[in-house]
């Protein structure tokens, strides 16, 4: 099964020039299913969500998505109040969490939006309880795949803040099976399995930036193009090039699933 990660599109700060490039690689990846992990715009304003809603009817493939902090309103505070999704139900899609089921993989869309906070997400009781569920009815059989906008871990140099329930998450799954976690919010590139207590390294991390927006931290645009095969797993980076303004593979990462975690192929 082929998948291609895309997140932080920020529409009404993304760069036009862009938009055909990333639209024709992900053509030519040719993958079963994309994948949107948030932000696809700035500031919510329906302006930048129909711009988001035309990049998505040009993809010409299956895709699944979840919102971002910045796809909830920051400045129309009512509408933050009582109802922060509804321009993403309208615009992008009705579910929030949406779920696929394939045969090599189980993909579990959470969304870690909060009213409450600008920047920062949070997951809830509730959700890790719902991806234990599913990690011990897969027991080792499917890849199980988590999509959500916020990172579960920050690198120590990383200024924002790791969201609310985080680390109880990462806590709990790493006694469940093995799990992938896709991502966005940090606009920049990782791909590592997250090590939890008793060395356990349970959780492998595929940390995406941002695929269209000028808004970047010392890295390119990029995007994800993940090959998954029993328990092999395949992560290719598809970074822009200034200078042809076309995206370039700038990379590979190559993982195996065991029942004592993620192992990176490269090392043995």
């Amino acid at each position: 099964m082929r998948l291609v990660l895309l997140t932080d599109l920020h529409f009404g700060r993304a760069q036009p020039e862009l938009v055909q490039p990333l639209l024709d690689r992900v053509a030519q990846a040719d993958p079963d299913l994309v994948m949107i992990a948030g932000d696809f715009v700035q500031r919510a304003r329906s302006g930048q969500f129909r711009m988001a809603c035309a990049f998505l009817q040009r993809l010409g493939r299956d895709w699944i998505a979840v919102p971002g902090n910045h796809d909830i309103p920051l400045y129309n505070l009512l509408a933050r109040l009582v109802a922060p999704r509804r321009a993403f139900r309208r615009w992008i899609a009705p579910e929030t969490e949406p779920e696929v089921d394939t045969a090599a993989a189980r993909i579990i869309g959470l969304d870690t939006t909060c009213r409450w906070h600008h920047q920062r997400g949070r997951i809830s009781r509730a959700q890790i309880d719902r991806v234990c569920r599913a990690l011990d009815a897969e027991a080792g059989r499917r890849t199980v795949i988590l999509l959500a906008h916020h990172p579960f871990h920050h690198r120590p140099d990383v200024e924002k803040k790791v969201m609310i329930g985080g680390a109880e998450a990462l806590d709990r799954w790493s006694g469940c099976g093995p799990h992938v976690i896709l991502s966005g919010h940090l606009h920049s590139w990782a791909v590592e399995p997250f090590v939890a207590r008793k060395s356990r390294s349970m959780t492998l991390q595929v940390h995406c930036g941002t695929g269209l927006s000028n808004r970047l931290r010392h890295e390119p645009n990029d995007f994800a193009v993940i090959d998954v095969e029993e328990d092999r797993f395949a992560v290719r980076r598809m970074a822009a090039d200034a200078a042809t303004c076309t995206f370039v593979e700038r990379g590979r990462s190559f993982y195996r699933r065991t029942a004592e975690g993620w192992r990176d192929l490269r090392t043995g």
